[in-house]
C-alpha cells in the first residue's frame, strides 16, 4: 500500500494527538509514525493484521528476518554440543571465536540504513523479544554476506532443524565457513 504526502501528513498528526492525549492500549504512534515516515508500510501490515494490505512482505525485510533467525540458530546449535563438537567446529572454522561468530553482526550503517530501519521497527513490535541486537551496526556491507550464508543455512533449517538440537554440526560449520564477502568467493 501507498499512501499520498496528504494521507501520511494526517495519520503522522493523529499520531502526535495520540502521543499527547497519551492514549494506551490502541494503536502505537511511534511505530505507525516510524513505519509512515520511512516507507516501510510492511510494519503496519505486521502489527495490525486486520488492517492487512494484501501486500507481500519486502525482500529486504525477509533478508532481515532469515539473517537474524539464521544466528538465534547458530548459537542455539553451537551451545548444545558437547565439548569434542565445540572443539570440532574450532578446528573447521577459520579464526573461529564463539562470540564473533554467533552473533548477530548487524548490518552497514552506512551502506545498508534500511535494514537498521528494519531493525529498529521490529525492536519497536518487540519481535525477537530479549534482543537488543536488531539494530547493531557492522560497520562494514554485509547483505551479500548473509546471502551467501543463508543459501547454505535455509536449507539446511528447512530439512534438518531438530529442536534440542539445532541444525547439524556439519551444517553450522558449513554456513559458518560461508561467511564470506562475495567479492572474495
Amino acid at each position: 500500500m501507498k499512501y499520498t504526502q496528504q494521507e501520511k501528513l494526517q495519520t503522522m498528526m493523529l499520531c502526535e494527538i495520540f502521543r499527547a492525549l497519551n492514549i494506551k492500549n490502541s494503536f502505537n504512534p511511534d511505530l505507525i509514525d516510524e513505519a509512515l515516515s520511512t516507507d516501510q508500510y510492511w510494519a503496519i501490515d505486521w502489527e495490525y493484521p486486520s488492517l492487512h494490505s494484501d501486500e507481500d512482505t519486502p525482500e529486504n525485510v525477509k533478508l532481515f528476518v532469515d539473517t537474524f533467525d539464521m544466528y538465534r540458530i547458530l548459537k542455539y546449535t553451537y551451545d548444545r554440543l558437547d565439548e569434542q563438537g565445540k572443539a570440532e567446529v574450532a578446528q573447521s572454522v577459520s579464526n573461529f571465536d564463539a562470540e564473533y561468530h554467533l552473533q548477530f553482526p548487524g548490518f552497514d550503517g552506512n551502506n545498508e540504513t534500511e535494514y537498521l530501519i528494519i531493525g529498529g521497527l521490529l525492536k519497536t513490535m518487540g519481535r525477537f523479544s530479549g534482543d537488543d541486537n536488531l539494530t547493531n551496526n557492522s560497520h562494514m556491507p554485509s547483505v551479500g554476506i548473509y546471502a551467501h550464508m543463508l543459501e547454505v543455512f535455509l536449507p539446511a533449517k528447512t530439512k534438518q532443524w531438530s529442536h534440542g538440537i539445532g541444525i547439524p554440526k556439519q551444517e553450522l560449520i558449513n554456513t559458518l565457513n560461508a561467511r564470506v564477502h562475495p567479492e572474495y568467493l
